[in-house]
């Protein structure tokens, strides 16, 4: 079994800002591969899949928390325990800061580079051990906050290389999954 889980936060006021490049990218990877996301739970919203062939088939979930930034890790957690899947199994998909905009990485594990759902992912699960594909969006100008910055949609300049990362980022998915995360992260990581 493989999760891919998009951080974002609910409601069409934060659809298209910084911090939901994790449910945009969620998103196209599931449009991708024909499958629509519905409610599960009150904390979650999933799109059930397969990956392998017909003969040796492996259960693909995709999600996407409903319980704000902040407490991702609830929502996690409980998608974990109930499909008795391993933190190993997990790919979360975020915005990173630290990213110029437009760059991705896939990482297989480490601290939550002070993004508060990978934080919170952590601190619910007692671990770092699971994958992660940051998505960069830049730093925030001078004299702009970074939570303020995050919580901004992109600008119209912006939009076609956000469009292209995502793109590649279901590219990146979808070698992540047929041909494993080393193969991935020397394809895509920049």
């Amino acid at each position: 079994m493989k999760i891919l889980v998009g951080l974002g936060n609910p409601g069409s006021e934060y659809r298209h800002t910084r911090h939901n490049a994790g449910f945009m990218v969620v998103d196209a990877f599931a449009k991708s591969i024909a499958v629509a996301f519905r409610k599960s739970s009150p904390h979650l919203v999933t799109a059930h899949g397969a990956i392998g062939t017909d003969e040796n088939p492996e259960k693909l979930i995709l999600a996407k928390p409903q319980s704000y930034m902040n407490r991702s890790g609830l929502a996690v957690s409980g998608l974990l325990r109930e499909t008795g899947a391993a933190p190993s199994d997990l790919l979360v998909i975020h915005d990173d800061l630290d990213l110029d905009l437009g760059s991705l990485r896939i990482k297989t594990q480490g601290g939550d580079g002070g993004h508060r759902g990978v934080q919170s992912i952590i601190a619910f699960l007692q671990t770092d051990q699971f994958y992660r594909l940051r998505v960069g969006i830049g730093r925030p100008p001078v004299r702009q906050a970074a939570e303020t910055y995050v919580l901004s949609a992109f600008l119209p300049e912006e939009k076609p290389i956000v469009q292209e990362v995502i793109e590649r980022a279901v590219k990146a998915l979808d070698c992540f999954l047929k041909e494993g995360p080393e193969t991935a992260m020397n394809r895509f990581n920049q």
